[in-house]
């Protein structure tokens, strides 16, 4: 919006599932997917991604930022009372 706060819009789900070894740590092949691209479609994608689509109010979109240069941005979660932060992915 500005540089002052920013907007998030809905579009996709990224869903992938962890799972753990017997000794309860994450397996290897557990690492987030790069890009949408490579998020293969699944019930579980297209039901999050439906009621994600749903559910998401645009009265809660604006942001304001608390810290952003050119690869990182930190915004307040006013309705939660938190902080998100957002990495580009070159």
């Amino acid at each position: 919006v500005n540089e002052l706060v920013c907007r998030v819009d809905f579009d996709q789900a990224w869903f992938k599932p962890f799972y753990v070894d017997e000794d309860g740590k994450m397996t290897e092949e557990d690492v987030p997917y790069a890009s949408i691209e490579q998020v293969p479609d699944s019930v579980g994608k297209s039901i999050i991604t439906n009621v994600g689509n749903l559910m998401f109010l645009e009265s809660v979109s604006v942001f304001p930022v608390s810290y952003m240069d050119d690869d990182l941005c930190v915004f307040d979660f006013e309705l939660l009372g938190t902080r998100i932060v957002a990495r580009k992915i070159k």
